[in-house]
């Protein structure tokens, strides 16, 4: 039997692709209310197509503070800034192959600390898989939080088990009884972990008209539920967050909320049957999700949104196949 401890460790810079938005108005700006919605005459009409929301007569003055008035959006293509802190305790119990038994059973505490959770995707020009926009871009402090990958508790246990009844084992009994009881093994995986962060919006962003990519809400009491409280229809408490008004920021952070954890286990039967020296059949039961317990998805993450909180989502329920392979 092996006994592994082991800690991991990491500090990276630039990483991450946040969605930034650098023609946007400080906060300071943001504060002059709806002033900031008055019309005022356009310096670039004429210069720029009628077409064009800035090809008016009139525009809002919030478009003439903007760091680029001519346009209305400017930001970073693959804006590759962030840092990452990762920790993490593993630990790891090995009993190889004895007897007919063999187990190997591992578990990691971990914490992983970011400012932006996106990542490339395999093909050069379709961008990040995942681009939530920052808060504020002039800011960068808002968006350090617990990442979008950060898993803090992730067990698996993993064991093979031949029953010791048949030829070569423990217990032979030889003729029907052997045919019969003889070359079972038992095999299957365990796995246990946390759900992970997720991103909190609101159904509206008021900000937008200021460059503003996401509009957070207002945090106002703890926003988790003890396990015994959750449930699909409610998986975290709602009633701490609040919709931000316009001209504000939102004081929740990135990802104040956590999903659902998933719990599996897969089992397997397996029955050889020996054909002479060299070959054997073998048959297989194989049981996916054997407790049938819900993969639930992730729950609704949008303040002012139908079902706000609630759950509408779950992967495969068990899954039962057979198999029939010849060995030779």
């Amino acid at each position: 039997m092996i006994l592994e401890l082991a800690y991991a460790g990491s500090k990276i810079t630039h990483v991450g692709i946040p969605d930034t938005k650098i023609n946007q108005l400080t906060v300071d700006q943001l504060a002059l209310g709806p002033a900031l919605l008055t019309r005022v005459a356009n310096p670039f009409f004429g210069q720029i197509p009628r077409s064009s929301s800035l090809g008016d007569p009139t525009i809002p003055l919030a478009q003439l503070l903007k760091p680029f008035p001519r346009f209305t959006q400017v930001g970073f293509y693959r804006n590759n800034v962030g840092t990452t802190n990762y920790n993490a305790l593993q630990a790891k119990l090995e009993q190889r192959f004895t007897k007919g038994f063999s187990f190997l059973i591992s578990y990691t505490r971990s914490k992983l600390i970011d400012e932006a959770s996106s990542v490339f995707d395999a093909s050069i020009l379709t961008g990040p898989i995942a681009n939530f926009p920052v808060a504020d871009s002039f800011n960068r402090k808002l968006e350090r939080d617990l990442s979008s990958g950060d898993i803090p508790n992730i067990f698996v246990a993993s064991f093979t088990y031949e029953l010791p009844i048949g030829k070569g084992r423990r217990f032979n009994p030889g003729g029907i009884t052997e045919w019969i009881l003889g070359g079972f093994e038992l095999a299957g995986v365990v796995t246990l972990q946390s759900g992970i962060p997720l991103a909190v919006t609101q159904v509206t962003n008021f900000n937008a008209f200021a460059g503003f990519g996401t509009q957070r809400p207002n945090l106002v009491a703890n926003p988790n539920l003890p396990p015994s409280q959750q449930s699909t229809a409610q998986f975290f408490n709602t009633s701490a967050f609040q919709v931000a008004p316009q001209f504000t920021i939102g004081n929740s952070s990135r990802n104040p909320v956590r999903g659902p954890g998933y719990r599996n286990a897969d089992v397997a039967i397996i029955k050889r049957v020996a054909l002479g020296e060299t070959r054997n059949v073998e048959f297989r039961t194989e049981f996916f999700n054997l407790t049938n317990t819900p993969p639930l998805g992730a729950p609704n993450v949008v303040v002012g949104s139908p079902g706000f909180g609630s759950i509408t989502s779950a992967g495969d329920p068990r899954v039962i196949q057979f198999g029939l392979k010849l060995n030779f």
